[in-house]
């Protein structure tokens, strides 16, 4: 009898120890920006890979989407450090590479001898591409697999300034809701 009451025990215990796995952690973020999606227009996208429960890797796409003004279009590649608490959640630091693509318009301007005015003879579309290097800090809390972040960022840019006119600096900004996955 004493064995057979053992016996169970054993197996019992051993079910209850089986019984107690961990949740798996989701690895994946993706998030967008509702308010320069409307205030803009500017698409605003994010997506992030987990690597550990305070690092992630991740890309940012900035896309301005008024057809008046399709001048400005940013990719960044970025590294997160979390000091957060949860898992990859709570404060964040974060280093970036943003690759932005820009025009410039070049105008012609001729003068009028008759009317004594200057007139656009033409105007000349020229794009480009900058490379740059930044950092940013923000903080992002996940509840329920659904990730609420508010981050931003500045960069220097390095490119050709005597043949194209662009500022020094850009930003990134993210004020994003998006879900883990």
């Amino acid at each position: 009898m004493k064995k057979l009451l053992l016996g169970i025990s054993l197996i019992l215990g051993t079910l209850s120890i089986n019984a107690q796995e961990t949740e798996k952690q989701r690895k994946n973020d993706i998030l967008a920006d509702p308010v320069l999606l409307i205030a803009v227009p500017m698409a605003n996208v994010s997506y992030e890979r987990l690597l550990s429960e305070n690092k992630g890797v991740g890309v940012n796409a900035m896309i301005t989407l008024d057809p008046e003004d399709d001048r400005f279009t940013q990719f960044s590649a970025f590294y997160r450090m979390y000091f957060g608490k949860k898992y990859a959640s709570g404060f964040f630091l974060e280093g970036f590479i943003p690759v932005t693509t820009q025009s410039d318009d070049i105008y012609s301007y001729n003068y009028d001898d008759i009317n004594g005015y200057y007139y656009t003879s033409s105007i000349q579309r020229n794009n480009f591409t900058t490379v740059g290097l930044g950092f940013g800090v923000g903080g992002k809390w996940v509840i329920k697999n659904f990730v609420i972040e508010a981050s931003g960022g500045i960069a220097r840019r390095f490119g050709d300034r005597d043949k194209h006119y662009f500022e020094e600096v850009t930003a990134k900004i993210m004020g994003g809701i998006g879900y883990r996955f």
